[in-house]
């Protein structure tokens, strides 16, 4: 942590609005990485409380720990478009008060033929009450950039390098020669997709029922299997997480094991490399795994911002 000047107002931030986590990292503050959930259950002023525009709703941790409703980012693909300014004010609600912030942003987006609607959505001045103090925020969105450039920008790349992006909503597969980008494929399968199939298998685990997503997501996070006190999901998640690889990230596997054989490294970036045993797997195959895989993204967002707002 940086010390801030009391009267700065720019901050250049990279933002990096996730179907699974959101992360926001402004320039002199830690990093906010939040699951993407948004509750408009009635809540006290904690980090990630909102209200705007005569609405009140909370993001990240706590509108999962409500235990009520809650809207996910992954729930619909135009998500990461239509909720960005509502995340990005609950990112800021989790961070120290400022009377006023004036962000100057670069931002990342799986689409980025949607450039423009984003821009749109974020750019502008508000004046929400966040974690129950007003503040000015003006947003300016400098940039655009695939998902994923973050995590690249800023480090020696290798002439030929191919990353795969383990994503909760998308598994990204993306090809460079001499740091430009010549392949960019998303498969929609994420690792919600071996959530969910966790979810629906350990119904005799849990008195017959589904298993809650956000649970499962939450203990896997934290490199575990431990569901409840009561339940752990260790067998389950293994045989799940071999049926997961078979079915929907092989294809993409095979591809940059192709790949590495034509004189490719290969990268592996995104929150799904922390899964357990994930990482050893990913290894074994040849690929390096960035040393911050889920925040790498929104690190080389913020370099970027740096380097653009300097410029102009």
């Amino acid at each position: 942590m940086t010390s801030i000047h009391g009267l700065q107002k720019i901050f250049p931030a990279g933002f990096d609005n996730g179907y699974g986590n959101l992360k926001l990292l402004v320039e002199g503050f830690d990093v906010v990485r939040i699951p993407s959930y948004i509750s408009t259950a009635d809540m006290e002023d904690v980090p990630g409380r909102v209200e705007f525009e005569g609405k009140a709703y909370t993001v990240g941790e706590s509108a999962f720990r409500a235990g009520t409703h809650f809207e996910r980012n992954t729930d619909s693909n135009e998500n990461k478009v239509k909720n960005a300014l509502t995340t990005l004010l609950g990112a800021l609600a989790h961070l120290p008060h400022r009377k006023a912030w004036h962000l100057k942003m670069v931002v990342s987006l799986h689409d980025v033929g949607l450039a423009e609607d984003l821009k749109q959505i974020l750019n502008g001045e508000y004046q929400p009450i966040l974690a129950g103090k007003a503040s000015e925020v003006k947003v300016e969105v400098l940039k655009v950039v695939p998902e994923g450039m973050g995590a690249l920008f800023g480090q020696p790349l290798p002439k030929k390098l191919t990353v795969l992006d383990f994503g909760n909503g998308t598994t990204l597969f993306s090809r460079y020669n001499q740091g430009k980008r010549e392949v960019h494929t998303p498969y929609p399968t994420g690792v919600e997709v071996l959530i969910d199939d966790i979810a629906q298998k350990m119904k005799h685990l849990n008195g017959g029922k589904v298993g809650d997503p956000a649970k499962i997501r939450y203990c896997l996070e934290m490199g575990h299997t431990r569901y409840s006190r009561d339940i752990d999901i260790k067998e389950i998640y293994i045989a799940c997480l071999k049926d997961w690889y078979e079915k929907y990230l092989k294809k993409a596997v095979n591809l940059a094991l192709d790949a590495k054989h034509s004189g490719d490294e290969l990268w592996a970036i995104g929150g799904g490399c922390l899964l357990p045993g994930f990482t050893k797997l990913l290894e074994k195959n040849g690929f390096k795994v960035l040393d911050n895989p889920v925040e790498a993204n929104a690190v080389g967002l913020l370099e970027m911002a740096k380097t653009i707002a300097s410029k102009n």
